[in-house]
């Protein structure tokens, strides 16, 4: 009898199965403990950059979120910053991140910087060049143990096009409550997939939803 090859995958469901992966390691890791934080963070120079789009939300850029600079305190596999800002006019800047420099998934993550429950969200923005791609988020946490969790945010699915903005991923909220307390030590971890062999995906301007309300 003939063998039958299996049917691909699209990049983006790979990407969510992966996701749905961690989901479930991170929650039944999460649910174990009980113990919480209580760091105070300081606010940062706050603007609202996305009014234009009807988010008049307070946000502040995440440690080298605008990729001007040599991103230090960021973990880049097959990713590097790359001429070329981002389109939409949001912060002025002539470098932008690119996920998948070479063939293959890449992963990026944030310096770690202070999470308290006033930051609920984050946005930022994305292109691809792929026919269709997945940008996974995730939200990276330390215990009080010092132990770092990880929990997933969201699955972005993006087409071929422009630059555009992302939907809010979830940060403060994704943390369980028991772990959160009044303010904890997190970073950010982006991971792309792609359906077109060579192709990539570019970030900008990640911006941290606010210590306050404007």
């Amino acid at each position: 009898m003939p063998l039958r090859k299996s049917p691909r995958k699209p990049a983006a469901a790979i990407a969510a199965a992966a996701f749905a992966t961690v989901a479930l390691a991170g929650v039944s890791t999460a649910s174990a403990a009980t113990l919480s934080t209580n760091l105070t963070c300081t606010a940062p120079a706050l603007s609202q950059p996305l009014a234009k789009f009807g988010d008049t939300a307070n946000y502040w850029l995440a440690p080298g979120g605008n990729f001007e600079g040599a991103l230090p305190g960021w973990t880049l596999k097959n990713a590097a910053t790359a001429a070329g800002n981002e389109t939409l006019g949001v912060i002025a800047g002539s470098k932008s991140l690119k996920l998948g420099v070479a063939v293959g998934t890449a992963q990026v993550t944030t310096p770690e910087f202070c999470v308290d429950p006033l930051h609920p969200k984050f946005r930022f923005l994305v292109k691809t060049n792929s026919t269709v791609a997945a940008l996974n988020t995730y939200i990276n946490f330390k215990t009080p143990l010092g132990v770092t969790l990880t929990v997933p945010a969201k699955v972005n699915s993006i087409g071929l096009g422009n630059w555009t903005l992302s939907e809010s991923q979830p940060l403060s909220t994704a943390i369980p409550k028991a772990f959160l307390g009044t303010g904890v030590t997190a970073s950010i971890t982006f991971n792309s997939v792609t359906s077109t062999p060579g192709a990539a995906v570019s970030i900008d301007n990640l911006l941290i939803d606010p210590y306050r309300r404007g």
